[in-house]
């Protein structure tokens, strides 16, 4: 879990702004706006290793 967030905090996310992401073996297995969708892909494409979902702020979010 470790290396997919170093791989998270480390790529650029630009792409995927206001979506959630899924990192799987340090690569982008599943993007969306819904977590659902999101988190039932990773579920079906990362097999046994546990993914890393986080959501991708706009430019414009505050995070205090």
């Amino acid at each position: 879990m470790t290396t997919n967030y170093d791989h998270f905090m480390s790529m650029d996310v630009t792409p995927y702004a206001g979506q959630w992401v899924a990192i799987c073996d340090e690569r982008v297995i599943a993007h969306s706006s819904s977590f659902k969708d999101v988190y039932q892909l990773a579920k079906s494409r990362c097999g046994r290793s546990e993914p890393l979902i986080a959501m991708v702020p706009t430019p414009d979010t505050m995070i205090l």
